[in-house]
């Protein structure tokens, strides 16, 4: 019997090409509980990177925010803007919680921190073995994907930062961090669901 009847949520975050997607949908199948998305793609944050004349990760993130209006970054409507993300991300991990399932990335380690029947994951991994993973699952170049790697992994920690001024690398944040350099989906997952089954009480 569960022992709680909070739904299970278990919350993923991914340095760069550590595979969260593909264990978050494996360990939704295993789990019978839905799976959710983050909020930006790696093309998104790219597309950014590209359009930004200074390449920094602050400057990067506060552009995520505002979107592509023409504003000052630094202008305290580029503050507001933040303020507002936050909130409006808060109320989408809120929603899905309440229904429970895998929800990766959006900051769920920070904002459901103290929710009962919830497990904290953190996917890392050797950079050089990200980068070969994410150019492969992605069909592109390893160049490409090491120059996504770089801007992504500064671009999700400040963009954290500066909405929930949380650092995602932070190891307190997380029930558990695995290194998923040498491990495939199945296994990664396999860990995954094993955890989430003591911290719900399921047999």
């Amino acid at each position: 019997m569960p022992a709680t009847e909070t739904p299970l949520v278990i919350t993923l975050w991914e340095t760069y090409g550590s595979n969260m997607e593909a264990v978050a949908a494996r360990v939704g199948e295993l789990l019978g509980i839905p799976v959710h998305a983050q909020g930006l793609t790696s093309e998104d944050i790219e597309k950014l990177a590209a359009e930004d004349p200074t390449g920094r990760a602050a400057e990067l993130a506060r552009r995520i925010a505002i979107g592509e209006a023409p504003i000052d970054v630094t202008s305290a409507a580029a503050e507001s803007a933040l303020t507002e993300l936050a909130r409006k991300n808060t109320e989408v991990v809120l929603e899905r919680a309440a229904g429970g399932g895998v929800i990766q990335g959006r900051n769920g380690a920070f904002i459901l921190r103290d929710r009962p029947n919830t497990l904290h994951v953190k996917l890392d991994g050797i950079a050089e073995k990200r980068i070969e993973r994410a150019a492969r699952l992605g069909d592109i170049a390893l160049e490409h994907a090491a120059a996504r790697q770089q801007v992504e992994d500064e671009v999700r920690v400040e963009t954290s930062l500066q909405t929930f001024q949380w650092d995602p690398r932070d190891i307190e944040s997380y029930d558990a961090i695995l290194n998923t350099s040498f491990q495939d989906t199945e296994e990664t997952a396999a860990f995954i669901v094993a955890m989430a089954r003591v911290k719900a009480g399921i047999d």
